[in-house]
């Protein structure tokens, strides 16, 4: 699977969107002007990703009906709503493992009165193992933490070396390969990471067979070390058997 261009991600959001006066001019209900299926040609059986696109940002709601040319090559959801304030929306179909030849197939999504379709190449099955998903514990770590990385294959392998890369090597450092033993259909990895001051999303691909798949891993601000006080004696007095001590520390005085 490949990531989602920034550009196009940004535009779908709606985070870089400019408007006469600075501010949106919301609809009461969108209309579909475009859809986008993410990575041609992918291979049967990999998820697909999808962004779909309305003309102006909406002021509620908005559903969005879906529909496959071939359900049995790629699967949709029936509907996906798009949320107050946006103009799109990313979302995932699922490809059906087929063997044969590749297959072209075309989704339509459906909103306000627009249409638009959007079509994908999907290859078969090739023989043999296929690599499907990269994962990670924890799959949100402190940065300067570890983590452990595994790559799952469909099927027991008979010995695998995996290729693979972090799209941010200054944030999370992933080994250049990884072995999956024979008699196997998972592998692990360790995962270094680097301290962040805001929430970073890093995405290593894992490549074997020629096919690759991704998976992402969030790294986060570590806690910072508590906070010191200084605790000061200003006073001290033996009375009847009792000691007093008055003191003050950097945030309230205490007694």
């Amino acid at each position: 699977m490949r990531q989602f261009p920034r550009l196009a991600l940004a535009f779908v959001l709606g985070l870089t969107a400019v408007f006469a006066g600075g501010a949106p001019a919301y609809a009461a209900g969108g209309t579909v002007s475009a859809l986008h299926l993410w990575g041609d040609p992918v291979l049967s059986g990999i998820p697909v990703d999808m962004t779909v696109s309305l003309d102006a940002p909406v002021a509620e709601p908005t559903l969005v009906a879906l529909q496959s040319g071939d359900p049995s090559t790629l699967t949709v959801p029936a509907t996906i709503t798009v949320p107050a304030g946006g103009f799109g929306l990313n979302f995932r179909g699922q490809t059906v493992m087929f063997r044969g030849a590749p297959r072209t197939v075309c989704v339509t999504a459906s909103a306000g009165g627009g249409t638009a379709t959007g079509c994908i190449t999907v290859d078969p099955r090739p023989d043999g193992p296929v690599v499907t998903a990269v994962t990670f514990s924890p799959a949100s770590v402190p940065g300067g933490s570890p983590a452990t990385g595994t790559v799952s294959f469909d099927l027991v392998t008979d010995g695998a070396v995996v290729s693979l890369t972090s799209s941010d090597p200054t944030v999370a450092t992933v080994p250049a390969t990884t072995v999956v033993s024979g008699g196997r259909s998972t592998g692990a990895f360790p995962v270094t990471t680097a301290a962040v001051t805001t929430s970073t999303a890093v995405t290593v691909t894992a490549s074997a067979f020629g096919v690759s798949t991704t998976g992402t891993l969030t790294v986060t601000p570590a806690a910072g070390p508590p906070t010191t006080d200084t605790v000061r004696v200003t006073q001290a007095s033996w009375r009847k058997r009792e000691l007093r001590i008055a003191v003050t520390r950097a945030t309230v005085p205490v007694t």
